[in-house]
């Protein structure tokens, strides 16, 4: 009798995705998630069976509507990843683009270096000056506890190593930057340091936030999830690009640019018709 061993190797893969159609990233019971779909898939490209018995791992959360760029993965199996293959079994929004063969212990939530996150948001007037003083108050290790929607026993405590607001033609760019981010922080900081830029808070209301003893009486709403992007995680390693799948989701991406484009200019001929003059931004 013959015995065949079957040597497992762990791959980390790093995915992009548009949220707009999923119920956030984590699988959820009969909810269309980016996390189901995915894992899906990796079955039907055969890399995986059980999602136990491959230790499947993901670096985290996103919620319903947040998009990703450097997703991570990992997975254990039996072949080196084909991205191509994986990806014939996804939908069009959902691309696996670069892997790495990675230690059997690896976690890529736990191993990950920085985590950084982009918002984006149309302009409105909002006073830069104001709202990079506020966000310079956030750099360090301070309580999120008034930024965050804590998780039950989870210590609020984050250090943020870049908070940074820019002007990207019509549209400001908010960069923020740690080891790791709380539930709802990025999107809640957003919102604190946009309260600040539109002049209805100070500078110094961020500083009170950090306080975990100052109550905060109208809360600080999240801003909307469709501007927010998982932008890039780091690691002590480098992922093998598939140009190939990294081409594919790229001319989709520029299908839907196409499309929103030609949406806008749609919406913007509805508005002057109703309102006899065409939409200025600042």
């Amino acid at each position: 009798m013959f015995m065949f061993l079957v040597i497992l190797l762990r791959y980390a893969v790093k995915l992009a995705y548009l949220g707009t159609n999923y119920f956030g990233f984590q699988r959820q019971p009969s909810k269309v998630t980016v996390e189901s779909v995915l894992l899906e898939g990796l079955r039907r490209a055969g890399m995986i069976g059980s999602v136990r018995e491959a230790k499947y791992a993901s670096a985290g959360r996103t919620d319903r509507g947040v998009h990703a760029v450097s997703q991570v993965i990992a997975f254990n199996t039996d072949k080196e990843p084909c991205l191509p293959v994986l990806n014939a079994f996804l939908p069009r929004d959902v691309c696996c683009w670069a892997y790495a063969e990675v230690p059997e212990e690896f976690n890529p939530r736990r191993d990950a270096l920085v985590k950084t996150y982009r918002y984006y948001a149309v302009w409105r007037g909002e006073n830069l000056k104001s709202m990079r003083k506020a966000a310079s108050f956030l750099i360090g290790t301070h309580d999120f506890k008034n930024l965050c929607k804590p998780r039950g026993g989870e210590s609020t405590v984050r250090t943020l190593k870049e908070v940074k607001v820019e002007k990207v033609g019509i549209f400001l760019c908010f960069t923020l930057s740690a080891r790791s981010f709380l539930w709802k922080m990025a999107r809640k900081i957003v919102s604190a340091l946009l309260m600040v830029g539109r002049g209805s808070k100070p500078p110094e209301f961020i500083t009170r936030l950090l306080d975990p003893n100052f109550k905060v009486q109208e809360g600080v709403e999240p801003a909307k999830p469709e501007g927010l992007i998982l932008y890039d995680i780091m690691y002590p390693f480098e992922f093998k690009v598939c140009e190939k799948s990294k081409r594919t989701f790229l001319k989709y991406l520029n299908e839907m640019l196409y499309s929103t484009l030609t949406l806008s200019a749609v919406y913007d001929t509805l508005r002057e018709k109703l309102c006899g003059s065409p939409l200025i931004l600042p």
